[in-house]
């Protein structure tokens, strides 16, 4: 083989590297949050997808309502933290891809 072929090759195998390791990050990321008064916990993927809700297990002194808003609350921030880590590491990507 010739050196450019070699380089092209070595840079394509580098570029698949790096893409097949940032999806396997993304398909494990989980956030996870809890609320300020601990009653709630969401687990989120690198989609903010909703994967896991754990409930306090005494929930008698909480109306539906409080109980719903403060569920979507840290929903929300878990969802937030995992967009903009799953954005870092996409933007990580890029970047060894343009250093390719």
């Amino acid at each position: 083989m010739t050196e450019p072929l070699e380089g092209l090759i070595s840079r394509g195998q580098r570029a698949l590297d790096s893409m097949q390791g940032t999806a396997e990050t993304l398909a494990g990321l989980r956030i996870v949050h809890r609320s300020p008064d601990g009653v709630v916990e969401v687990e989120v993927d690198s989609h903010g997808a909703v994967v896991g809700l754990d409930l306090a297990p005494d929930l008698t002194r909480e109306s539906a309502s409080r109980l719903g808003s403060v569920i979507v609350a840290t929903a929300e921030a878990a969802a937030r933290d995992a967009l903009a880590r799953r954005e870092a590491i996409l933007r990580d990507m890029q970047s060894s891809l343009t250093e390719t």
